[in-house]
């Protein structure tokens, strides 16, 4: 009977090491679930900040056409838009 409790010592000492690295193996997966889940809600914020920041910015673009189109003569309305689209070609300061 003394032979048998090492055995029994052994088995039960590789079942708690397996056990462990389980659960090691579960707690990062989890954490990573969670990394990923907050870089998914920083992304999606991103992504309609910058579609806010466009549509304002494209509002601004139709009140500049609208206000070129308010001028009475065809010259004057063709001058504006071409200065429009020069404005437009060239960077912006972001």
């Amino acid at each position: 009977m003394a032979s048998q409790e090492p055995m029994a010592g052994k088995s039960a000492a590789s079942i708690f090491r397996v056990q462990g690295w389980r659960v090691t193996l579960v707690a990062a997966l989890i954490g990573l679930l969670i990394v990923l889940a907050m870089l998914m809600k920083w992304i999606v914020e991103f992504q309609v900040e910058a579609g806010r920041e466009r549509r304002l910015s494209e509002a601004v673009a139709r009140e500049a056409v609208a206000r070129c189109h308010e001028k009475a003569p065809l010259q004057a309305v063709n001058a504006c838009l071409g200065e429009l689209a020069a404005a437009r070609a060239l960077p912006s300061n972001r």
